[in-house]
């Protein structure tokens, strides 16, 4: 009975052990994190912006009926509209009272923003178009749409709106712009692979590595397959500029850079190993191409850290440490490095220039600087609702800082006793 007994125990202990003892995998990690961006996704400010596009965007769609109860969020809009028509970049003057009012709505709608497909609805350059022209969003004279004539897609301006967001450290609204992104069902396999590159970017960035991984693989896996027969046009004016072989090789090296990162990020030796033969396989191509630039000083550092090639990172860190894209911060943080390193203090040097957060934020500042120089114009034509939806989306960011800074009950006692009690039904 005894030995029954024992045996009972043990197998139930061996239970616990392999159960606390299970790694999750990449699969279940992945769906943790889509768990996780949904909820993200759901937050004030993004609903808030989601819900100030769709009522925007309801207004020149075919047979759509004003949204009910919207009456404050259009007020403002076109109160921005008129502002950027007429003001260039100025700030656009909406009272205390009308934000309140907007909040009240946004409020009772926010039901319809969470569940709302915001691309049902004509997009924001076809809705400025409309303005711009009086045309119907079909053109009236032709069955061609908006997309088509223009190449000016869903797909296409959540990336430009995300690129936009991110450039301007609106991590949350970029990374909402971002997720709307549709690179299963992207049909321009030249474009499917820059969102997919510009998605896993930004999953680093907001700390959503396995969700980068796998897009970046599934990236890899095709321009290693297919890529090589395409002209990657977005990126003939950055470096370097030169032949469909040249442009091949900085898509395909700069797509294994952010997957490096993506892994990097972690935390785990079998994935680490991934990512330094991700740099090393990115310096190839670097290599390949002549590129030589703050990317590839930043990931021959940490290879040669990893290698333990203390001259080769030294020298690369001294090129780093020159650079003007990179704030005091981080120069300093390269200047800590390099003394380490001179010191002989290999390790301090390695645990600093390594870490995963520094590789990540260097990385982005570099990534930021290079999207400024994407010319948008040359896939936009220059079409003057392009210049639109920049100033519509910086005015719309300015009226979400309000209600985040202004909108407190201390400011609206300043506005008087009656605004503060329709505050306060608001907030109750």
């Amino acid at each position: 009975m005894r030995s029954k007994s024992f045996f009972y125990l043990s197998s139930l202990l061996g239970i616990f052990l392999c159960i606390s003892c299970h790694q999750k995998s990449d699969e279940e990690l992945l769906q943790l994190e889509r768990t996780k961006l949904k909820e993200k996704l759901e937050s004030q400010s993004v609903l808030f912006y989601k819900l100030f596009k769709i009522v925007l965007r309801t207004q020149t769609a075919e047979n759509a009926k004003q949204i009910p109860g919207s009456e404050h969020l259009q007020k403002i809009n076109s109160r921005i509209l008129q502002a950027i028509d007429t003001t260039k970049n100025d700030t656009t003057y909406i009272s205390l009272e009308d934000m309140v009012l907007a909040y009240k709505e946004y409020n009772d709608l926010k039901d319809f923003a969470l569940t709302t497909d915001e691309d049902t609805y004509p997009t924001l350059l076809e809705t400025f178009f409309k303005m711009h022209t009086g045309e119907t969003p079909a053109l009236s004279h032709t069955n061609i749409s908006y997309a088509e004539l223009f190449g000016w897609d869903n797909n296409m301006e959540h990336t430009f709106l995300s690129t936009a967001n991110t450039s301007a450290r609106r991590t949350e609204l970029a990374l909402y712009e971002g997720s709307r992104v549709d690179t299963e069902h992207e049909k321009n396999l030249e474009r499917r692979c820059l969102y997919k590159m510009q998605k896993g970017l930004l999953f680093i960035t907001e700390d959503f590595p396995y969700l980068s991984e796998h897009e970046l693989t599934s990236n890899h896996e095709w321009l290693e397959k297919e890529g090589q027969s395409y002209q990657y046009s977005f990126f003939r004016n950055l470096p370097p500029t030169g032949t469909n072989k040249d442009t091949y090789h900085y898509a395909h090296g700069i797509n294994l850079i952010c997957r490096g990162l993506s892994r990097i990020k972690m935390d785990r030796e079998d994935k680490k190993t991934m990512a330094l033969q991700d740099f090393e396989a990115f310096l190839s191509d670097a290599n390949a191409i002549g590129l030589n630039d703050e990317l590839v000083w930043l990931v021959a550092t940490y290879v040669a850290l990893e290698r333990e090639d203390n001259q080769t990172a030294l020298a690369n860190l001294k090129k780093l440490e020159k650079s003007t894209i990179f704030s005091n911060e981080d120069k300093a943080i390269l200047h800590s490095g390099i003394e380490y390193l001179e010191a002989k203090e290999d390790n301090k040097a390695s645990n600093l220039i390594t870490d995963k957060v520094f590789m990540g934020k260097v990385a982005l500042q570099y990534f930021i600087t290079q999207m400024k120089k994407v010319d948008w114009k040359k896939y936009t034509g220059a079409r003057p609702e392009v210049a639109t939806l920049m100033r519509y989306n910086e005015q719309i960011q300015q009226q979400l800082d309000k209600v985040k800074t202004t909108a407190t009950l201390d400011n609206l006692k300043k506005e008087g006793g009656g605004l503060l009690d329709k505050a306060k039904k608001v907030i109750q």
